[in-house]
C-alpha cells in the first residue's frame, strides 16, 4: 500500500515550533540580562594586567579632578593601605597584588570583587556617588586570620582630596622592614586591633606576658622578642610570631621607627 508522504519535509508541527520559540525567548533574555548588568548595574569582568605592572608598595597616584588610582598590596592578612578617604563623587582605579598567597577583594556596597592571584595585578574601576563607609574583606580563605582582613574606604564631603594611612614614607627604612617581613599583617601602626598589639604609642609602655611576667618595650626587649618571638609572647595574643633572621640593622631601623610612632 502507498503512503502520501508529500510535504512531511516542510512542515513543522506545533510543538516545534513552541520549542523553537521558548529557545529564542531565552537567548533574548539572557542577552537583556548580561546588556542590564553591564550598562544598568555597571557590572564588567576586571581586567589582569600584565606582570610587567607588579608593584611592591601600597601607593596613590591623584589624576585630574576626583579621579584616584590606588595600588593595594595583600598579604597574610591585611590590605595595604588600610584606610582610604576620598570625597564624594570620586572614581578610583584600583590595582591589586598579593604578596603570598591567593586573596580575594570585594567593597561591600559596590560592584567591585576581584580575585587576587600571585604572579598578577587585578584592575577595576569604582565611582562612588553617596558618601559611606565601605569595607573591603576578602572573600578568599587564606590562613588562620583570615576573618580578620579587612580594611575600608571612607567617602565623605568633609574632604576635598584623597587620604591614604599607612603607606611607607621615604626615610623611615624601619616601616620598610616590617612591611617587607610581613609583620604589618598582624600588627597595625593605627592603634586598630589585630592579629597582634599595635605597634602605635607601644615603645615605653609595659606588656604582660603569657607567663604572667611584665616587660617594658624598649630596646632591649624588642632586640629579645625578635631574636626568639616563640620566648616572648604577649599574654591575649596566638603565638604565631615567626622568627624573621633579622640582621641587627634592621633591629635598630625597627627601634628607631617604633620609638617616633606616636
Amino acid at each position: 500500500m502507498a503512503m502520501d508522504t508529500s510535504g512531511d519535509t516542510t512542515r513543522v508541527d506545533k510543538t516545534e515550533r513552541r520549542i523553537l520559540l521558548g529557545a529564542a525567548l531565552c537567548v533574548a533574555a539572557s542577552l537583556a540580562l548580561i546588556g542590564y548588568a553591564t550598562w544598568g548595574l555597571g557590572i564588567n569582568v576586571p581586567a589582569c594586567v600584565p606582570t610587567s605592572k607588579l608593584f611592591d608598595q601600597p601607593s596613590v597616584v591623584k589624576h585630574e579632578g576626583k579621579n584616584y588610582e590606588i595600588h593595594y598590596v595583600a598579604r597574610m592578612w591585611d590590605f595595604q593601605p588600610p584606610l582610604v578617604r576620598v570625597p564624594t563623587g570620586s572614581t578610583l582605579d584600583l590595582y591589586a597584588v598579593t604578596k603570598d598567597v591567593t586573596h580575594g577583594l570585594l567593597i561591600a556596597g559596590t560592584n567591585v570583587n576581584l580575585m587576587l592571584v600571585p604572579g598578577a595585578v587585578a584592575n577595576t574601576r569604582v565611582h562612588f556617588s553617596r558618601p559611606g563607609t565601605y569595607t573591603i574583606l576578602c572573600h578568599e580563605y587564606c590562613g588562620v586570620a583570615h576573618q580578620n582582613m579587612a580594611a575600608r574606604i571612607e567617602v565623605t564631603d568633609e574632604v576635598s582630596d584623597i587620604f591614604a594611612a599607612g603607606l611607607a614614607a621615604p626615610g623611615s627604612p624601619g616601616k620598610k622592614v616590617l612591611d617587607d617581613k610581613g609583620c604589618l599583617a598582624c600588627h597595625s601602626v593605627d592603634g586598630s586591633a589585630g592579629l597582634a598589639p599595635t605597634l602605635k604609642g607601644i615603645w615605653g609602655t609595659t606588656v604582660e606576658l603569657s607567663d604572667g611576667t611584665k616587660r617594658t618595650v624598649d630596646a632591649e626587649f624588642v632586640g629579645q622578642l625578635l631574636h626568639d618571638p616563640s620566648k616572648y609572647v604577649i599574654k591575649g595574643y596566638p603565638p604565631v610570631m615567626p622568627d624573621l633572621r633579622l640582621s641587627d640593622q634592621e633591629i635598630q631601623q625597627i627601634e628607631d621607627y617604633l620609638k617616633g610612632l606616636k
